[in-house]
C-alpha cells in the first residue's frame, strides 16, 4: 500500500498523470473497438463487450478497470460505437465515455478499409483523502484540481478481411488543456497522446483447428514502448486457449469459448517486473454479446465467424 501511495503523490507532485490514463487490456483482439474506434461496424452484428480486469492482484489499491462497450453497422458501409470505462489506481479514478463513427470502402473482394473518429469525455478525480503525506496538508496535494473534465479525440485506421487485420489508432490527439468545469483555468494534468497498432492472421491447420497469430504495439508519448506478442489456438471455431507475452511486464494465459451469440474468455498475467514480490498477477474477464447478425452487404454471421468451415469452403 505504501508504495501505490507514494507513487500517486510523485505522479500529483509531478503533474504528468493522473491515474492509469490508457487502460490495459490483455484480451484486446476480441474487443479491439476498445483501443480503434475504426473497428466499428466492421462486422455483420452489433456487438457488447464487457470486460472486468483486476491488475496486481494481492496489491492494495492496484488498478481496477471496467469497461462496457458497444459498436454496430450502419448499413453497408458505416459504424457507430459507443464506450464507457471506469479506471480506479489507488486515490485516482478515470471515468469517462466515447462515441464513435466509421467508413467503410471496399479494397478488395473479401477486404475493406476504414476510417473512424471517436470523442471523448474523461473525468479525473483525486481523492485527497487517500493521500498518505509526511506534511498534513502537504501544498504540493492540497493545490491540485481533485475534478477534471477533459474532451479529447482519437483516430484509426482498420483494414480487415476473413483471414487478417491491420489497425493503427492514435488516441488524445488534441492533448486537451480545457476543463470543462473550469474553462478559464489551463488543465496541469493533460491527457498524453497514445499510439496503438495491431495486425493479426487467421492459419487453417484443418477444418477444426486454427492458430491466429497477432501483434499489438502501445506507445504513450514520454513513456517506454509496449509489444505483445499473442496466440491462440482454436478448436471448432468455439473453444480457444492463447498465450501472450508483454514485453518487460508480463506473460498471459488466455482461454475462452465462443457459442455464436455469446463469447466468454479469462486472462491472467503473470507478472515478470519487480511487481511481482508485491502482486500474484492480474487477471481480465471478458463477456461479448452479438445481436441484430445480418448487416446489408456485408458477409452472413455464420460464414464470418466460420470461414474455415466445410460450408464456408463449398460457397
Amino acid at each position: 500500500m505504501k508504495k501505490v501511495l507514494i507513487l500517486a503523490v510523485i505522479a500529483a507532485m509531478t503533474s504528468t498523470m493522473w491515474g492509469q490514463q490508457i487502460s490495459m487490456y490483455s484480451q484486446y483482439m476480441f474487443n479491439d473497438f476498445v483501443i480503434n474506434p475504426a473497428v466499428a461496424g466492421s462486422e455483420d452484428y452489433s456487438k457488447i463487450g464487457m470486460s472486468f480486469r483486476r491488475q496486481w492482484a494481492g496489491m492494495k489499491d492496484a488498478p481496477v478497470t471496467q469497461t462496457l462497450s458497444a459498436h454496430t453497422f450502419l448499413g453497408a458501409s458505416m459504424g457507430a460505437g459507443l464506450n464507457v470505462y471506469n479506471d480506479v489506481s489507488g486515490p485516482t479514478r478515470r471515468t469517462g465515455m466515447s462515441a464513435a463513427y466509421s467508413y467503410h470502402i471496399n479494397t478488395g473482394d473479401n477486404s475493406k478499409l476504414s476510417f473512424g473518429l471517436s470523442a471523448h469525455l474523461t473525468q479525473f478525480i483525486l481523492n485527497r483523502d487517500q493521500l498518505i503525506t509526511e506534511n498534513p496538508n502537504d501544498i504540493a496535494i492540497m493545490n491540485q484540481t481533485n475534478n477534471e473534465l477533459i474532451p479529447d479525440f482519437s483516430f484509426g485506421l482498420y483494414w480487415y478481411g476473413e483471414k487478417h487485420f491491420i489497425g493503427v489508432s492514435g488516441f488524445n490527439l488534441l492533448e486537451s488543456k480545457n476543463d470543462l468545469f473550469d474553462i478559464t483555468t489551463p488543465v496541469t494534468n493533460t491527457l498524453d497522446r497514445a499510439i496503438y497498432a495491431n495486425a493479426g492472421y487467421k492459419f487453417a491447420v484443418s477444418e477444426s483447428f486454427k492458430i491466429e497469430p497477432s501483434v499489438l504495439f502501445r506507445y504513450m508519448m514520454n513513456s517506454p514502448f509496449q509489444l505483445d506478442v499473442n496466440t491462440r489456438f482454436v478448436l471448432k471455431d468455439k473453444y480457444w486457449l492463447g498465450v501472450s507475452y508483454r514485453t518487460d511486464d508480463a506473460v498471459v494465459a488466455m482461454l475462452g469459448f465462443d457459442l455464436g451469440a455469446l463469447s466468454v474468455g479469462y486472462a491472467y498475467d503473470y507478472t515478470l517486473s519487480d511487481i511481482q514480490n508485491y502482486s500474484s498477477g492480474s487477471h481480465e474477464v471478458f463477456v461479448g454479446v452479438k445481436l441484430f447478425k445480418g448487416g446489408s452487404g456485408k458477409a452472413p454471421w455464420h460464414k464470418r465467424n466460420r470461414i474455415y468451415s466445410s460450408y464456408s469452403k463449398g460457397t
